[in-house]
């Protein structure tokens, strides 16, 4: 074992700069403490934006459009932007005030008075916070289609506008059949069914070349291929010895 022995005046000094170096790091860590306590006390906090005594609604100018079945959102939003979760927001069909599609009041949706048609499919998924209050409605159905008003009402003021939704409906499947026409002479008739269309189709037949063939044509002993054309769906082919 090694011992190495100090004097009394050097173990004195030994003592003194350590003491020095102790205080050293307590006056260093105690400063960094103030610091941060410091910096923690300075961060701002920001207040939530008051709501202003009036406001209006902004909505779409045209009609909002989509599919059976799908699910489509009636946008709406306050201006100026603020925080809306204190407020009521109703969505309700124009000629039902008394049974809307959706509630919002003391801050969550009541479950009445509310029209059942929309239980379970309708919610507000823009943001109340951000001032959004768009309606979101899934499983459309065509008789889902018509006028939506969306009404904001806070303590002093509210404010209302309607969203127009139109539903597009595709029909079955063009079944096109050939019959013999009234009279014989080498005339027939061809005939298409297709049903359930919201709204009422184009029907446009055209011949081989592209030429459309109106109501008012008649084809007589002719050889060719008739494509029933139907906007925006899928097209039948017909052909048939004539």
């Amino acid at each position: 074992m090694y011992l190495q022995c100090f004097s009394l005046s050097q173990a004195t000094e030994h003592l003194n700069r350590d003491n020095v170096i102790l205080m050293s790091f307590i006056f260093h860590a105690g400063l960094c403490l103030r610091v941060l306590i410091l910096v923690a006390l300075t961060v701002p906090i920001r207040a939530a934006q008051p709501a202003p005594e009036t406001f209006t609604l902004t909505v779409p100018d045209g009609p909002t459009t989509t599919l059976s079945g799908s699910s489509v959102s009636l946008l709406c939003q306050v201006s100026p932007l603020f925080n809306v979760e204190p407020m009521e927001v109703c969505w309700y069909r124009s000629s039902n005030f008394h049974s809307p599609a959706l509630l919002y009041k003391d801050h969550k949706i009541q479950e009445a008075p509310v029209d059942l048609r929309y239980k379970g499919r309708v919610s507000l998924t823009g943001g109340l916070e951000r001032g959004n209050v768009s309606l979101t409605l899934e499983r459309v159905t065509l008789e889902d289609k018509g006028e939506y008003v969306c009404q904001v009402t806070s303590e002093q003021w509210y404010e209302k506008a309607s969203v127009f939704l139109t539903v597009n409906v595709t029909g079955s499947e063009p079944v096109i059949s050939v019959a013999e026409a009234r009279g014989g002479g080498g005339q027939v008739n061809v005939t298409c069914s297709s049903e359930g269309w919201s709204p009422y189709p184009t029907l446009t037949w055209r011949n081989k070349e592209g030429t459309e063939i109106r109501n008012e044509q008649e084809v007589l002993n002719t050889t060719g291929n008739y494509i029933l054309v139907l906007p925006h769906t899928v097209s039948a082919l017909l052909t048939q010895m004539f």
